[in-house]
């Protein structure tokens, strides 16, 4: 029978009266076949899922922190002074105004020399002079310093640094979008307890913190998570500031603080090389300045950048731009005093000795400032040039921040009994008794300033709480799961998994009640570190799945059974050996951290490496056909590999080894264009190799597909022409209607592809044509009277099915498409020439699949992977936080929409593995003829699916174990860390895509298909 078509007799099978009767019976059994199998999967996915909870859990940081609040009388007393019930402060402002600007650099403050239109800074120096020039024309009045974030910087953690004067955590970092009220001692709790009103205007990240703290009357907060909108947080502060700094309103505020967004969505969304930066910056100039003319004697103007940005314009990490923001103050009485080594204001080389201070720092400064206490959970130390006018006030500010430092650090348990720091302040303290003379006074200022900084330093050690009994549970759980799947997915026949599925699932909920009181009584019993009863419980639930999946399994082979079938059910062939070396290889590098670095590059020498040995593997077939097409495919995989890997969006560690070209220009818009008329031809052709163009693939792929792609286009020549300077400042573009077309258009596509396109995928019909014909066939006639045949010609109808070879793959593939096109509107230019080859890969493997007879190999679901970490990465990813393109989740609505602004960043994010995990059942569907197997069918597919989460699995267990191993390697925030939480992200993801869509319902739905129209 052809693979490509086949005929049937019409009389003998489609209207055969037992058509219904086999329909029904394939479906009955493929459905309880599938869902035996997601069932126990799903209970896998759970397991994995509480194994990265508990090392999570045990590894990401938490700081100590305490709920005392500092009192004027708390304070006074730790000076052994009575200061009358009042704060002590060497100096006393009665207002204040803190202007915030999110992300502004330190050296966007200073001046550089050789800066012309056409250097690469143009847009980002020389634009926001202020500071420096006040700082230059008036230095009593005015001070500029360099202003170290500690990371992660993200706002969220900064501003509670600023406030708090305490060190962030990195488990911060997940919380930066869902920001709780901070009531550890703050700044703002400070001055709300001392009867000061605080007026707020800007990013609302400070009323969902502080909220309590803030004058309701005179608080304006905006959205700050539309990086795509420039402008209306920053008008809108300026709205509200200004009337309230005129002097009939100056009474009605304490305080003033505004927080600027510009900057920094200007950076998320362009990065600072753009003009829309200059323009940011110079109007932000305007503003400060006219701030400073409305400022009156007894107000301190504060203005500073919370972090910095990198190159991108992103931030989270820890490199040099990240972490250098500017610190500006200002006062129109003469208020501060420089040091005296000049060395430290030198803006040569970009300020690159410039006199740094922590943000930390601004906490006891400013409360010292304000006349309130310092938070009592505040490390920072006073900043020196805010007191220096007078070296004993100095030297008293300096005494009443190392009290409140040691005043934290006796109430704290895991600090009060460092000998070193204590022994310190002892001295520190005696020096404070014999401070009459101005030597005394010098040498008592640099003995404070050294007990602040081992104080720092120290704290900085044990910020970090690691809590090794849960780490090493969930490293356990995660081994136990790899164990389970190997067990279940490779050692055992498949036939005997899926008749045990039912027995596994059962097992798994009667062990889940066993160990759940045996862990909740080990709890009780033994009270260990970190492991409440809750926690107890579901720990009981993941090693009674582990126990209830291997149970049957084990009752009916032993264990040493199953290793015995590790020849034949798992090693096939070289390629197996091929695949499993990969998988180490690719595990061994997160020891590393260079390889780690350069992980793009190391993958895509081994999808390389595959292409080439394809090649000479195919070259050996025996039949001529095959081995061109062999080596055609194989020559094609390894030219798109190469052409994909000159994407590049290098990370800040490559330096200037990587040239960084993932950036939205008008070629790289051209190219979407000639990908919306190419990619619909070259699907076409693959579709019509095995006669599979017909029905909804002619329809869909030449016509819809080719629709959305250039509507796609066109969605981002319209972001391209609202962003292009020439464009701008050439024509008089309507920005407003061309803001509401991009919208627009971007939810049409979306509706179409993640909506209709599934719904009509859903219910529409196979990949196949049938031709009826009328055909003269030979039949047997028996005769009553000699008792033989006697052959007759007789017409007959029949039908003829095109597209019969390929009826699986070609119907499941439309479906993949659909995702693609949803994965598509939301990559950037360059992420969707990405895909666009990434489509070309995966069908050129799935040809390759065929010809080498590799569907069940372990090699072809480790090339799946494989292909989805290459095309992470020319996505525009890496695996930092900072390379997280959040300003996509915009593209369909300007404001947070749950979920459609959090399924765009998962799909921009996760868009590649999302495909290659749908991916999977194509390997054994691809360019197979319908069989009468389904149900073994079925556990290929689920074999496959599970062999992707062996992979994965491989390396996150080894990323937990490596991170949890490096935890205090210099790079374990910056390298190690977001490495093990892409890893466990993705294994998330998996589990979830392979289990309810790859296996659950798109592979099944295309199999029950046939049988619905054709029966058996």
């Amino acid at each position: 029978m052809d693979k490509a078509a086949a005929d049937i007799s019409i009389s003998s099978q489609i209207q055969s009266s037992e058509f219904r009767n086999k329909s029904s019976y394939y479906s009955k059994k493929l459905s309880i076949t599938n869902s035996s199998y997601v069932r126990v999967m799903f209970l896998l996915g759970i397991l994995q899922t509480i194994g990265l909870v508990f090392f999570t859990r045990g590894f990401l940081l938490s700081r100590s922190v305490l709920s005392d609040l500092s009192t004027c009388k708390s304070q006074n007393r730790l000076l052994e002074d009575s200061y009358n019930g009042t704060c002590f402060h060497p100096y006393h402002f009665e207002k204040a105004v803190i202007l915030v600007i999110d992300a502004l650099r330190f050296d966007f403050t200073i001046p550089f020399d050789n800066v012309t239109e056409d250097s690469p800074d143009y847009y980002y120096h020389n634009n926001f002079n202020v500071f420096y020039d006040r700082f230059q024309n008036e230095p009593g009045n005015s001070l500029l310093l360099k202003f170290i974030a500690d990371p992660p910087t993200t706002t969220l953690q900064r501003l509670k640094g600023l406030t708090t004067g305490s060190l962030p955590t990195f488990i911060d970092a997940g919380s930066n979008f869902d920001g709780d009220t901070v009531f550890e001692d703050n700044l703002l709790s400070q001055l709300f307890y001392n009867n000061k009103t605080v007026a707020f205007a800007g990013d609302d990240t400070w009323t969902s913190m502080f909220s309590p703290f803030l004058n309701r009357s005179l608080t304006f907060p905006y959205d700050s998570l539309n990086v795509w909108d420039l402008h209306s947080v920053d008008n809108g502060v300026v709205d509200h500031i200004f009337p309230l700094l005129e002097n009939q309103n100056q009474q009605k505020w304490d305080v003033l603080i505004g927080h600027f967004l510009g900057v920094d969505h200007c950076g998320h969304r362009y990065g600072p090389d753009h003009y829309a930066m200059k323009d940011k910056l110079e109007q932000l100039n305007l503003i400060v300045e006219r701030v400073i003319q409305q400022l009156s004697d007894d107000t301190l103007l504060v203005v500073f950048g919370d972090h910095g940005m990198d190159s991108t314009g992103n931030h989270g990490g820890e490199s040099t731009d990240e972490v250098e923001a500017a610190l500006f103050m200002y006062s129109k009485r003469k208020q501060f005093k420089l040091l005296e080594d000049k060395i430290n204001y030198d803006i040569s080389n970009g300020g690159e000795k410039y006199r740094k201070v922590n943000q930390i720092d601004l906490t006891p400064t400013l409360a010292m400032l304000l006349g309130i206490p310092i938070p009592f959970n505040s490390l920072g130390s006073p900043i020196a040039e805010a007191f220096m006018i007078d070296e004993t006030k100095y030297a008293m500010a300096s005494m009443l921040a190392s009290s409140q430092i040691n005043n934290y650090r006796l109430s704290s348990s895991e600090l009060k009994d460092d000998e070193d720091v204590n022994d310190l302040f002892k001295r520190l303290k005696e020096l404070w008794a014999k401070r009459d003379l101005p030597l005394q006074n010098l040498e008592f200022i640099e003995k404070s300033v050294a007990y602040q900084q081992l104080s720092l330093g120290k704290c900085k050690e044990k910020w970090a709480r690691f809590n090794d009994f849960n780490i090493w549970i969930g490293i356990v759980l995660i081994f136990l799961s790899l164990v389970v799947l190997i067990v279940y997915s490779k050692l055992v026949p498949a036939v005997v998994v899926s008749q045990l599925n039912y027995q596994c699932f059962l097992a798994s909920i009667i062990l889940i009640l066993v160990y759940c009181v045996l862990c909740s009584s080990f709890v009780l019993i033994f009270k260990p570190e970190g492991l409440e009863l809750s926690w107890a419980l579901i720990l009981g639930v993941a090693l009674g799945i582990a126990n209830g999946i291997l149970a049957p399994i084990m009752d009916r082979y032993s264990l040493f059974w199953c290793i015995l079938q590790v020849k034949e059910n798992l090693v096939q062939n070289g390629w197996t050996y091929c695949g499993m070396l990969i998988i180490l290889l690719h595990s061994l590098i997160f020891a590393s951290n260079s390889f780690i670095i350069w992980e793009d590059k190391i993958v895509s020498f081994w999808l390389s490496s595959f292409g080439f040995l394809a090649f000479f593997k195919s070259l050996k077939n025996e039949e001529r056909r095959k081995r061109v097409i062999g080596a055609y495919h194989s020559f094609i995989f390894m030219l798109l590999t190469r052409l994909v890997s000159m994407i590049n969006a290098c990370r800040e560690e490559q330096g200037d080894k990587c040239f960084s070209n993932f950036k939205m220009t008008w070629w790289s818009i051209g190219l979407l264009y000639v990908s919306a008329i190419v990619l619909p031809i070259l699907v076409e052709q693959y579709y019509k190799i095995s006669y599979s163009f017909q029905g909804p693939a002619s329809i869909w792929i030449s016509k819809g597909f080719r629709a959305v792609l250039l509507m796609i286009a066109v969605l981002w020549t319209l972001e391209y022409v609202e962003n292009d300077e020439y464009m701008t400042k050439t024509f008089d573009i309507p920005f407003a209607t061309i803001k509401t077309l991009r919208l627009t258009l971007g939810r049409v596509i979306l509706g179409i592809s993640f909506f209709a396109a599934n719904f009509g995928w859903n219910a529409g019909p196979l990949c196949v044509r049938v031709e009826l014909e009328q055909k003269e066939v030979e039949v047997a006639i028996s005769t009553k009277k000699s008792k033989r045949t006697a052959p007759k010609m007789e017409m007959q109808k029949t039908a003829k099915i095109i597209g019969y070879g390929n009826v699986y793959g070609s119907s499941y593939f439309l479906f993949i498409i659909n995702i693609l096109c949803s994965v598509l509107v939301v990559a950037k230019p360059l992420g969707g020439v990405s895909l666009f080859i990434l489509t070309n890969q995966l069908l050129t493997l799935f040809e390759l699949v065929d010809i080498l007879s590799i569907r069940t190999n372990l090699i072809s679901v480790v090339v799946l992977c494989l292909l989805g970490y290459l095309h992470f990465f020319t996505t525009g990813h890496q695996a930092t936080l900072q390379s997280i393109q959040w300003e996509i989740g915009f593209m369909f609505t300007e404001t947070i929409s749950f979920p459609i602004t959090h399924l765009a960043i998962i799909l921009n994010t996760l868009g590649s593995f999302i495909l290659v995990a749908l991916a999977v059942p194509l390997l054994s569907l691809w360019k197979i003829p319908p069989t009468n197997k389904p149900v073994a069918l079925v556990s290929k597919i689920a074999e496959g699916s599970m062999t992707m989460l062996i992979y994965q699995t491989c390396l996150t267990l080894v990323t937990l174990i490596t991170t949890n191993n490096l935890r205090r390697h210099l790079m374990v925030w910056k390298i190690f860390a977001p490495r093990f939480m892409l890893n466990a992200l993705i294994l998330f993801l998996m589990n979830i895509i392979l289990t309810f869509v790859s296996v659950g319902y798109a592979s099944v739905k295309v199999i029950l298909r046939w049988y619905s129209v054709f029966g058996g």
